[in-house]
């Protein structure tokens, strides 16, 4: 059993995620050196993925984009595709990924095209 992976999947989290974007995130109680480690380079990895979706996605849900009418999430190669957004939030809830809506705006923007 990989060593921390509770720890690891809790972690990677909508509760993070929002940390990260708010900028409140604090690993400064982890007392583990190993696993605290383990959580820097994981909140080093979100922070660059929630970068690139500001610059990059125009939905405004973290990690999801729309190709020729289907919804597809993309979790570092994991792909879910759906009919619809609440049909793909659906399928990733269940396989207890991270949803966020990390540009309210633009998500209901985007909601309201489609």
């Amino acid at each position: 059993m990989l060593k921390y992976s509770e720890e690891i999947v809790e972690f990677l989290s909508v509760k993070t995620l929002r940390e990260i974007d708010y900028g409140i995130l604090d690993l400064s109680k982890i007392k583990d050196y190993e696993l605290k480690e383990v959580l820097i380079f994981l909140e080093e990895v979100l922070t660059l993925e929630l970068k690139y979706n500001y610059l990059q996605n125009t939905t405004g849900f973290f990690r999801v984009h729309v190709l020729k009418g289907r919804y597809y999430y993309n979790d570092f190669g994991h792909v879910l595709e759906a009919d619809s957004i609440c049909e793909l939030k659906e399928l990733v809830l269940s396989e207890n990924r991270i949803w966020y809506v990390f540009d309210d705006i633009l998500a209901e923007e985007f909601v309201g095209r489609f």
